[in-house]
């Protein structure tokens, strides 16, 4: 039978006991158990009021037990996650060794098994059960965690360890990704999956800057080992809660692989708004995530200061990241969306130039103030254009063309490849100020050549849905 999938409600029936026939005293008990019953029932009564206030507060994707159960799951998870890549491996390997260019070694390690299978894993997406296929990925990804963490807890990591935890880190995703957001749109109903992609994003854009603000805690308290331990914790946990989630069941995908990888790869080039995003997205991650992949050389070669500090200064840029991703989650219908992606974009690159150069001119509190607006700006545009990408695409694509967008994400380590590069002979400031510069010149061109983006509106996705629709139903057969 088909699992249904509905907002949690609680039914109380209220009743009360019919009075005796035996006399006196049999009524007097029958009244004295409906008015403690009545007792009850109006406590329970109060009690269904108050939470019916706090469920009209919620999101509505968040009043789906179900989903709530997951979102909490992928709030460790994705924790976890950032932890271990955009910090924790990062530190341990210049810590190592002092290079910059370790860091781009590292970076090319995760990317290349990513950028190969990512395709396969949208594939897979959609002929397979997703949560299964994120629960391996998650529970493989763990174990290599705990068992590099255990290298360096007994003092016998080497570079080489590190690289080949990259490697098979870099190929679970592929499988990983494009599976997790299968997910969410089948945990509620379909009027509600815009606000349950919002929600995953929201998730996603705060913890890519307070999870390494968190790791350089940890390790400045602690050790990086117990970072690592905590990440590989939070990926058990996801894949625990994926087991056991009822989804909305779906029709797998069927066909040849080569002919459905073509049909994910017309549908993107038949819709600019789509294939512009993706531009977006891929040049976030070659250039636009300097700044983060380089706060270990931050932290040691241009502000000296330690792990916690620039946990500080992440986490400035998370605040920011919050602010940025409610104001673009409550836009209201006919808001510029497209406008405000590409501001965002602009933005984001202009913040980070200043940024460098509060940086390189050893002012800590300025560097802070910056990354608030660094945060703000990326959320503009990486949640507006996800929850725009979700909105449009049809369930029977959706493994293969989020397979797609997330090989733009992929290209995030190659990214810290080139920005360790740069680093290593002109300094991390000049790595970060030149990516963000392209950044900015990226988000100009595609403000002018770009209108269908450009006039993209809140409330205005439905208008072309029609078309998107369309387009998959050709590619089915």
């Amino acid at each position: 039978m088909a699992a249904s999938v509905r907002p949690s409600a609680r039914l109380i029936q209220i009743s009360l006991p019919n009075p005796g026939v035996n006399g006196k005293g049999s009524l007097q008990t029958s009244l004295e158990h409906a008015q403690i019953n009545f007792t009850q029932d109006r406590s329970s009564n109060v009690k269904l009021a108050a939470l019916a206030t706090i469920n009209r507060h919620l999101p509505s994707s968040m009043r789906y037990g179900q989903f709530r159960y997951y979102w909490l799951a992928l709030l460790a998870g994705v924790t976890g996650h950032q932890m271990l890549l955009q910090f924790t491996l990062g530190w341990l390997i210049f810590e190592m060794t002092g290079e910059p260019r370790d860091i781009a070694f590292l970076g090319i390690a995760i990317a290349i098994p990513a950028l190969a299978l990512n395709l396969l894993g949208g594939v897979l997406a959609d002929r397979w059960e997703p949560k299964y296929v994120v629960a391996a990925a998650q529970t493989v990804s763990a174990t290599v965690v705990v068992g590099l963490a255990v290298l360096v807890l007994t003092e016998d990591v080497q570079t080489w360890h590190i690289l080949a935890a990259g490697v098979i880190i870099g190929a679970v995703q592929a499988f990983d990704a494009p599976s997790r957001s299968s997910i969410s749109p089948r945990l509620v109903r379909i009027e509600h999956i815009v606000n349950a992609v919002a929600m995953d994003s929201i998730v996603w854009n705060v913890t890519r800057v307070l999870a390494p603000a968190l790791a350089g805690m940890v390790i400045a308290w602690r050790d990086i080992h117990t970072s690592m331990f905590i990440s590989a914790a939070s990926f058990y946990l996801l894949a625990s809660v994926l087991t056991v989630l009822k989804l909305r069941p779906r029709p797998p995908a069927k066909g040849r692989f080569v002919p459905q990888i073509a049909e994910s790869f017309r549908y993107v080039r038949q819709h600019p708004v789509f294939l512009n995003v993706m531009v977006l997205t891929c040049c976030n991650s070659l250039f636009g995530m300097s700044y983060v992949f380089l706060m270990p050389v931050f932290a040691k070669d241009v502000l000296d200061v330690g792990a916690e500090k620039i946990g500080w200064l992440l986490g400035a840029s998370g605040v920011g990241a919050i602010a940025g991703t409610w104001y673009i989650g409550n836009l209201r219908d006919g808001a510029p969306k497209g406008k405000l992606i590409l501001a965002g974009a602009g933005l984001y690159g202009l913040t980070q130039i200043l940024f460098a150069l509060a940086a390189w001119q050893g002012s800590y509190a300025a560097s802070m103030a910056l990354l608030v607006l660094v945060g703000v700006s990326n959320s503009l545009y990486l949640v507006g254009g996800l929850s725009t990408i979700q909105q449009l695409v049809p369930e029977q694509l959706r493994g293969r063309v989020m397979g797609l967008y997330g090989i733009t994400w992929s290209l995030a380590p190659l990214g810290m490849t080139q920005g360790g590069m740069v680093a290593q002979y002109i300094g991390a400031p000049w790595s970060v100020a030149i990516g963000a510069s392209l950044m900015v010149a990226v988000a100009g061109v595609l403000f002018v050549r770009s209108p269908e983006l450009r006039d993209l509106r809140t409330g205005g996705v439905e208008q072309l849905r029609p078309a998107y629709v369309a387009s998959s139903d050709d590619g089915e057969e």
